[in-house]
Formats: C-alpha cells, sequence, structure tokens
C-alpha cells in the first residue's frame, strides 16, 4: 500500500510517493506537478487553421501569435498614463531653402505629391497621377491587398472610373460576389432590407494589383519595403527622409499610413485615441443559404466581456472564394480605458455568439461540424 502526499519542496509542488511497510527502506520519488495552461477556443481554432502569412496594410493579421502582439499593443494603448511620453517629432518645420541646403545634391527624387501608405493610398496616389502630377507611393511593405473581401457598392466603384483609377471593365474582374438584398437591424427594434448598398464583394488583392499596374504605366513610382524616417518642410519643398537614408522631394506629402502613422502619433503628442473600433471575424465554408447579406445588425443587448461592457454589431456577406463561404465580422466600439475587452476576449466571445446570429454550428473538440473556418481574422482600427 502507499500513500499520497502533496508538499512544497524548493518552492514547487511536488507529489511524494511513500511506502509505509516498516523493514524496508521508504523510497522518496518526486513528481513535479506541471500546471497545464488551459488554451483558449481562440487559440485552438487559429492554430488549426493553415495561413499563407500575416496581412498588412489596411487588414489585420491570422496567427494566434499576431493576435497576441495586437493585443499587448492595444493593453499597451489602454493602461493608465501616468506620465505622457512626447513622442518622436518625425515632422519639423526649417525655415530656408531646401535647394540651397547640403541635402540638395542627395535627393533621389522630386514629385508633386508623395503619397505614405500604399494599401488605400494607392488610389489617391492614382487619380492625381492621371490628372497629370509626378506622384510617388512610399510602402513599409509590399504594396498588395489582403485576402478577405471589402464590399462596396457598383455605384462608388464607379467613381473610381470616374477619377481615372479603374477602367469600367476593372468592375467586373476585381468583384467576387454579388448578393441583395441587405438587411439593417438591431434586436426586438425590426429590420429594413435595402438594395444595392454594399452589395458587392471586392478582392483586395485583385483591385490593388489592378491600380498598382495603372499607377505605375501612368507614370507613378513606387517605393517598397521603406518606413518613413523624418518629414523636413522647408520653404520651397517637403523633404522626406525613409529608411536606408533615401531622400525624396516633393510639394505635397500625403499620410495615408492609418492609426499608427508616426505623424498621427506626433499630432496626438502621447494621448490616448478618444475611441477605437475593435474587429474580429472568419471566413468560414458551410453556408447553405448564402444569398443575402448584413451590413450592419445587432442580435443582443450590451454585454459584459471582461471588466468592461459592449455591444456588438455584425457585417457578413457571401465571399467569393466558393458558394458556401461567407465572410463575417463582429465589431464593436470602446474607450482605450483599463479593463476594456481584448481581442482574443471579443473572439470567444465570436465563437459563442456566431451559431446563434448565422444559425450554425461548427466543429470543436468534437462537437458536429456544419461549417470550416478557412481565415480568422482580427483588426484594430
Amino acid at each position: 500500500m502507499s500513500s499520497l502526499q502533496l508538499q512544497a519542496i524548493n518552492g514547487k509542488s511536488q507529489l511524494l510517493v511513500r511506502t509505509p511497510f516498516p523493514n524496508k527502506k521508504c523510497v522518496r520519488k518526486p513528481f513535479i506537478l506541471r500546471p497545464q495552461a488551459v488554451s483558449s477556443k481562440t487559440q485552438r481554432i487559429m492554430e488549426s487553421v493553415s495561413v499563407s502569412g500575416e496581412v498588412g496594410g489596411a487588414g489585420g493579421a491570422y496567427s494566434y501569435q499576431a493576435l497576441k502582439r495586437l493585443d499587448q499593443l492595444w493593453s499597451n494603448i489602454c493602461s493608465p498614463q501616468q506620465v505622457v511620453q512626447e513622442p518622436q517629432q518625425v515632422v519639423s518645420t526649417i525655415p530656408s531653402l531646401f535647394t540651397s541646403s547640403d541635402l540638395a545634391d542627395k535627393a533621389e527624387g522630386s514629385y508633386d505629391v508623395i503619397v505614405c501608405g500604399g494599401t488605400l493610398g494607392i488610389f489617391i496616389a492614382t487619380a492625381l497621377c492621371a490628372r497629370g502630377l509626378r506622384v510617388a507611393i512610399v510602402e513599409r511593405n509590399v504594396l498588395k491587398g489582403r485576402e478577405q473581401e471589402w464590399n462596396i457598392s457598383r455605384k462608388e466603384l464607379l467613381e473610381l472610373v470616374e477619377v481615372g483609377v479603374l477602367e469600367e471593365d476593372d468592375i467586373e474582374r476585381v468583384t467576387s460576389a454579388k448578393f441583395n438584398p441587405n438587411r439593417c437591424g438591431f434586436e426586438r427594434k425590426g429590420e429594413i432590407w435595402v438594395n444595392n448598398i454594399l452589395n458587392l464583394g471586392v478582392s483586395p488583392a485583385r483591385l490593388i494589383e489592378i491600380v498598382k499596374k495603372r499607377f505605375i504605366s501612368l507614370g507613378g513610382v513606387v517605393f517598397e519595403g521603406l518606413s518613413v524616417s523624418s518629414i523636413s518642410v522647408y520653404d520651397d519643398a517637403a523633404i522626406l527622409k525613409l529608411s536606408g537614408d533615401k531622400i525624396l522631394s516633393s510639394r505635397l506629402i500625403i499620410d495615408a499610413m492609418g492609426n499608427f502613422s508616426p505623424i498621427v502619433k506626433q499630432i496626438r503628442r502621447g494621448r490616448k485615441p478618444d475611441g477605437v473600433c475593435l474587429v474580429v471575424g472568419t471566413c468560414a465554408r458551410g453556408f447553405e443559404n448564402n444569398s443575402l447579406s448584413d451590413v450592419i445588425f445587432s442580435s443582443s443587448t450590451v454585454k459584459k466581456v471582461g471588466d468592461s461592457k459592449a455591444q456588438y454589431f455584425w457585417e457578413a456577406f457571401p465571399a467569393g472564394s466558393g458558394p458556401l463561404d461567407r465572410t463575417t465580422y463582429m465589431f464593436t466600439y470602446v474607450e482605450p480605458q483599463p479593463g476594456s475587452p481584448k481581442l482574443e476576449e471579443l473572439l470567444e466571445e465570436y465563437w459563442d455568439l456566431m451559431p446563434e446570429y448565422q444559425l450554425c454550428c461548427f466543429l470543436l473538440d468534437g462537437v458536429h461540424l456544419q461549417f470550416l473556418y478557412d481565415r480568422v481574422f482580427h483588426l484594430t482600427i
């Protein structure tokens, strides 16, 4: 007969096995108990989904590790600000002529407009280029669109045709899915069905590829893999210094780098944003009734998430990757403060609410399967 005893040894919980026989030497065999961290549903799902790489630009990321990095960044924003740190001064004014400075000979190009941030900046850059201006784009990564679709209306795409960004034939080339009618609604407040509003699923990858080629054909210049170091505003030019000591000269610089732009950080002087829209979502397969979309829909009242409260809104539409595929986003608006929900907490809510919202169920640890996740998205805006 043996007895078991849990005892602290050197600060660690260890399991001791004791033999009570009097004529035998007692042998103590320590076994260290190593508590296994229980992985979240989000971790198990995301680690089971194969991904080809991270998404940049106006996208997000697919992997669980990228989610943890975003949550750490979001936690830093939400933490109490005891001391507001002055951000790096990216933009400065120099009251003199650039043409008379020592850097004038080092500029590698002179442009009418330089757009910083290419994922969304490519559209305004191409429109300006179509008007005869000399335009350059600076993109920190490779200038390309993400995989999950944008939803938009044909009317909006025709506006891009009017300003020379697209040809009308391009609309069909970039459209992955069409759907009508589209629902707007709130819990127990009724529904409104509309037509031709956000009723096209557009492939950002194809769209940006087409616009990028048009931009270059019009004489535009793309600088990829370079980040903004500083901008010096002289009396006669705005000078952009990039990583790698590259210097560009321009009459105008447009910031399209988004929420984490160093220029935005300088303008805000270390202050938190007033509000943030947190978005999570998936592209999933297995939706048999998949011809309609939700422009905005709320299926529940305000819910407690972690130490905070949130009102959830949904957006969903057929995906172009297959007749049973559907893109679904859940988003909420919060103030960045201690206790605000993390993205992983929102995804945990997403898995619980998604089956009821879309009238479906999914496989996890042996639960009945009706659809499979192809991609898991998480974004901050």
